[in-house]
Order: C-alpha cells, then structure tokens, then sequence
C-alpha cells in the first residue's frame, strides 16, 4: 500500500488525508468564528457574501446556491432585510419573481468581515516557514476547486 494510503481513483485523497483536511478546516474555521466578530448568523453572511459576488439573485436562486430550502430562505432573507443589508426587488416585466440585491451597508459588512479574515489569517501565515506558505498558495486554486465541487 502506498504511504498516503489507497485512493478511489487518480488524483482522489486517501481517507486519512481527506479527514486530515476536514480536521484542519474545522480548525480554521473555528479559528475565524472566535477572532472575527460577525454581526449575523453564519447562515446569513453566507448569504450576504454570495449576493455581494453574484449581483442580485432570484430567491429560489439564492436558495439552491446556498443550498438551503425556500423556507430557511426566507427566514435569512427577512433577517437580511431588517438589518438593511439586502433588499427585495421585483422584476419589472414579471412582477411575480422577487430578486434580492445586496445594499451599500451589505457591502461594507461583507468588506470589513472578509478584510477581518485575512488579518487573522495572514497573522497566523506569518509562522509558516517560506516553504509552508508557498505550498499554501499553491493549493489555494485546489482548495477552491474542492469547495466549488
């Protein structure tokens, strides 16, 4: 057996190394929720995030994009309304479809979270070796592949 284990199929990761991967995630990820204050749920920011890159959205968009149901939608989509960082639009030829667009204080809340993030991951890059930090860029456009999925 190879040392990084058995792969279902070329270029897969061995089970030992996928949880290796899950395990370093969580751990980031906890990392960011404790050091960067969110004025949201994570539900929402993630929300808000996709609208300040895709632009204005459909709801049942959004949802799928999310990967939420239309009635957990709703409730993020409320909470996004009332702290007015997003706003529902309609379309002017079909007034049926509902359309949910970020707003200016959605951007800067987006902004100031995602700039809050790299500080704290660029303080904590800054004890990786030269060689650690340049195989972390080199599987930054892997990891997004694999978030992407």
């Amino acid at each position: 057996m190879a040392a990084a284990g058995t792969r279902a199929r070329s270029g897969a990761l061995a089970p030992e190394e996928s949880e290796r991967l899950g395990e370093c995630l969580a751990r980031l990820n906890r990392t960011l929720r404790r050091e960067v204050a969110l004025p949201l749920g994570s539900s929402a920011i993630q929300a808000l995030g996709t609208l300040h890159d895709a632009g204005r959205l459909g709801l049942g968009d959004l949802a799928r994009h999310e990967g939420v149901t239309p009635a957990t939608l709703s409730r993020v989509v409320a909470l996004l309304e009332e702290e007015g960082y997003a706003v529902r639009t309609t379309d002017e030829r079909d007034r049926r479809a509902a359309f949910l667009e970020i707003t200016d204080a959605g951007r800067e809340v987006v902004a100031r979270i995602r700039r809050d993030r790299a500080r704290v991951l660029d303080a904590r890059a800054g004890g990786l070796t030269p060689q650690q930090a340049a195989a972390v860029r080199a599987a930054l456009d892997a990891l997004e592949a694999l978030a992407d999925a």
